[in-house]
């Protein structure tokens, strides 16, 4: 196996684009549940500030990642580590993964990794992203996805695990769903 580390970040300007959105819309949250209680409407106030608690979860997700600074991706000659959640990584071994298959789902492209023994690996997921694991599967793509759309680098991300997923998996073939267009 190729003895070299590769490290791939996602793209600081488009986490700091969406953070804006997320203010924004922590902010129309605010603003729509402050109203809404006022005119008396305390099940849809309710409702705006939950969605404005969401919007609030995902603003800080996006300013671990950036305070933090750890690639999204690390390819090593013995695992790919990647990082499901800003501060916690799984290692995956190589000859764990069988294959990758590229999609698009509502105008983000994916990269999803089909492994051999899911299971394992199931148990190493943070209880986090357990349901939006789940939730994958439901839909039929694996459980482990990458976010194309924010890295850098996706091309390079590709034809490395295309390299490096051969080498350990001679038998191999890719599917991209036209998840690069």
């Amino acid at each position: 196996m190729e003895e070299t580390v590769m490290k791939f970040y996602e793209s600081k300007g488009k986490l700091i684009l969406l953070m804006v959105g997320c203010l924004l819309f922590i902010g129309a949250g605010g603003y729509f549940s402050y109203s809404l209680f006022q005119e008396g409407s305390i099940l849809f106030a309710f409702i705006m500030l939950l969605c404005g608690g969401f919007f609030l979860f995902i603003l800080t997700m996006y300013a671990k990642k950036i305070a933090l600074g750890h690639p999204h991706v690390t390819l090593t000659p013995v695992d790919m580590e990647l990082y499901v959640l800003p501060a916690e990584k799984i290692n995956i071994r190589w000859e764990d993964i069988e294959t990758f298959i590229t999609y698009r789902m509502h105008s983000n492209s994916f990269l999803g990794l089909v492994l051999k023994e899911e299971e394992r690996y199931e148990k190493l997921i943070p209880n986090k992203m357990k349901k939006l694991s789940r939730m994958n599967v439901r839909m039929g793509y694996p459980k482990y996805n990458i976010v194309l759309t924010h890295l850098k680098q996706k091309n390079l991300l590709i034809e490395e695990l295309e390299k490096r997923i051969v080498e350990t998996n001679p038998n191999e073939s890719f599917k991209t769903n036209g998840a690069l267009k």
